[in-house]
Order: structure tokens, then C-alpha cells, then sequence
């Protein structure tokens, strides 16, 4: 009988100690949606993950991954990749980072905008288009279910 005491004694005080929190509130929960286009021999696959903690967006990261299987468009690759350099420059500032992938014997062109919410300048979100980011209060299942209505397949991590 002492034994078992001593032993419900001991859970109590780990109990007590770690805490019994069945919050999902410091749980972190990635969001991840994926949309496919297939036009004009070009497929383009976006995939957005959202991470959240507490309840709020910490981190997004956006891959656009292109594939070109159309044999005029791979023939005129070199114009391709060009005008899409011109138009994604690679950078890394204030919390936000665009990587560009290239792989020429696949004729592949990807992008990685990656962007930490909670260090992002003010100023580097509203240059990429994400003003207000910091402030936005929507949840993760409104944005899964905008992101659904948008076409997207989501699912949560």
C-alpha cells in the first residue's frame, strides 16, 4: 500500500510540475494547400504551408514549381528562364527570402518565397505584396477553407 502511495505521490508532483495543458494553443499546426495547372504545356504547381502557433501565422512559405512539357516552349527555354529571372529576382531581407531553382535538362523553373512572419519588416511584407500579414487574424481553417473554394487541396500537419 505504500508503494502505491508513493508512486500515485510521485505522478502528482510531475502532475504538478509539467502541468496538465490540453491547450491546443501552444501546438504548432502547419496548413499545407496545393493547386496543379496543366496550360499550354506548362504545368505549375503551387504549394502554400502556413505555420501557426497560438493560434497565429508565424511562418509562410510559397513554392511555384514549373515544369514545361510543351517541345516549342523547351525549344525557346533559354527565353523562358530570362524572362522569369527578370521578373523573380532572389533576395534575402528582413525575414523574407525568394530561392530560384532552375533545371535545365528537366526544363524546370521554381520559386521558394519564404517569409517569417514574426521577423519581417513591415516594409519587406508591403514590398512583396503581403501588407498587414502581421496583423491578420484569420485562423487556420478560414484559410483552408478560402483556399478550398479556391481549388486547392489542403490538409493539416
Amino acid at each position: 500500500m505504500k508503494k502505491i502511495s508513493m508512486i500515485f505521490l510521485c505522478l502528482l508532483t510531475i502532475v504538478l510540475i509539467t502541468g496538465c495543458n490540453n491547450s491546443n494553443e501552444d501546438v504548432e499546426r502547419k496548413l499545407i494547400c496545393t493547386t496543379v495547372e496543366n496550360e499550354d504545356g506548362m504545368n505549375v504547381e503551387q504549394v502554400i504551408s502556413m505555420t501557426y502557433k497560438n493560434n497565429k501565422l508565424n511562418h509562410m512559405t510559397m513554392e511555384v514549381n514549373t515544369t514545361i512539357s510543351d517541345s516549342t516552349v523547351q525549344e525557346n527555354w533559354e527565353l523562358f528562364k530570362s524572362t522569369m529571372d527578370e521578373n523573380n529576382k532572389e533576395f534575402n531581407k528582413d525575414g523574407v527570402s525568394l530561392k530560384i531553382e532552375k533545371d535545365d535538362q528537366n526544363y524546370k523553373y521554381n520559386t521558394i518565397l519564404d517569409i517569417d512572419v514574426l521577423n519581417a519588416s513591415e516594409e519587406i511584407l508591403k514590398e512583396q505584396g503581403f501588407e498587414g500579414l502581421k496583423d491578420d487574424n484569420s485562423s487556420l481553417e478560414s484559410n483552408k477553407e478560402l483556399a478550398e473554394k479556391d481549388g486547392a487541396i489542403c490538409e493539416i500537419k
